[in-house]
């Protein structure tokens, strides 16, 4: 099928990287000394997106407007259990807990980090649809809007890695600088799908964006294909732990 010219770019990025071992202590006082934003209530996993998202502000500049797209496998995991063991071991509700760890949380926390009253969306994400949520950033901006796109991560028992971290891309409609985005619908199976769902979501995005900008990619998203073109952005980087 013909490929689609979106007159998007990509003029931004971010990367914050964290791991398991770091307190939420110590992200929560990151954050409030950076952003001034108030952390008390805010999950393990709405941190990591909130820290990565105050990566991409300070790095180029943030529409009041821009729309917000979080995305993960799920809500903070480290929150579920506690709750769980606090209802099944001791009898006790954390109600307060179970709404700061909502599925918009991490999307609207970030979006509190990058100064933005725009829509918020939170895009569940797997290991065989990490590109999801660009695809739907890219068909869903409308002329001279931004949107900013993160993939958020938090540890998973299941998995040896624990490393955690967030990756934010800011998309500009009209913008001339950057890396062009463009999408076409795939005609045959993704031939990666398989062998990406032996992996994690977060390597393939994290592989890809240390990819750029030295060629094109062809990210696969589930019928699409979002092809992103070699070009340089600035990119912010900060590790805590």
């Amino acid at each position: 099928m013909e490929t689609i010219d979106l007159n998007i770019r990509i003029t931004a990025a971010a990367r914050f990287d964290t791991s398991a071992a770091t307190p939420v202590k110590q992200l929560k006082a990151a954050l409030q000394q950076q952003s001034g934003q108030d952390p008390r209530r805010l999950s393990r996993l709405s941190l990591i997106a909130a820290l990565g998202a105050n990566l991409l502000q300070r790095s180029h500049p943030v529409a009041p407007d821009c729309t917000v797209y979080a995305a993960a496998p799920f809500s903070s995991p480290s929150v579920f259990e506690k709750m769980t063991d606090n209802v099944l071991n001791h009898a006790a509700a954390m109600p307060f807990d179970f709404i700061a760890n909502l599925h918009n949380a991490p999307a609207f926390h970030a979006a509190q980090t990058l100064g933005s009253h725009g829509a918020t969306v939170f895009i569940p994400t797997h290991r065989q649809n990490p590109f999801y949520p660009l695809l739907a950033a890219a068909l869903s901006l409308n002329a001279s809007k931004q949107a900013a796109v993160g993939w958020c991560y938090e540890h998973h028992a299941g998995y040896p890695c624990t490393r955690e971290g967030s990756v934010w891309l800011l998309l500009e409609h009209g913008a001339t600088t950057g890396a062009a985005v463009r999408v076409k619908r795939r005609d045959a199976p993704d031939p990666q799908e398989k062998r990406r769902a032996d992996a994690y979501y977060w390597q393939d995005v994290c592989g890809w964006l240390n990819g750029q900008p030295e060629k094109e990619r062809v990210l696969a998203a589930g019928g699409w294909d979002v092809l992103v073109g070699a070009a340089d952005f600035p990119m912010a980087q900060d590790k805590i732990g």
